[in-house]
């Protein structure tokens, strides 16, 4: 199995990156998310509520995933209505990734302040 993982932070980066080195399946890159591309499509993806298009470009399912592959998006406080809302306003970052027309998607809450979407590509 291939593992890519993009961190943000360039020393975090490099000491995880030190931490891998002997593992040649396990790549690290340093940056935002939209790094992620240039190694999918994959069979699974799990993000921390990035590529959500809030300062850079949305991510697109059919980019990062290969037909019926899975996403798993967490970092949520969970919804309590429908549409979600995020002070006051629709929370378009959710919304998103759950209407997406490539994807199947669900919410799961994990605990009373935390939940993460589910989703599979459609083929």
């Amino acid at each position: 199995m291939r593992v890519v993982s993009v961190e943000r932070d360039e020393q975090r980066a490099h000491v995880v990156a030190a931490l891998f080195a002997d593992l040649p399946d396990v790549e690290i890159l340093h940056g935002d998310w939209t790094r992620i591309q240039e190694r999918g499509p994959f069979d699974l993806l799990v993000t921390d509520g990035g590529g959500n298009g809030k300062s850079t470009p949305p991510a697109d399912p059919e980019l990062l995933l290969n037909p019926c592959g899975t996403i798993v998006i967490d970092d949520f406080t969970p919804m309590t209505q429908w549409p979600p809302v995020i002070a006051g306003e629709p929370d378009l970052a959710r919304l998103g990734w759950l209407e997406h027309p490539a994807l199947r998607c669900t919410e799961v809450r994990l605990a009373p302040d935390l939940s993460t979407i589910i989703g599979t590509r459609r083929p």
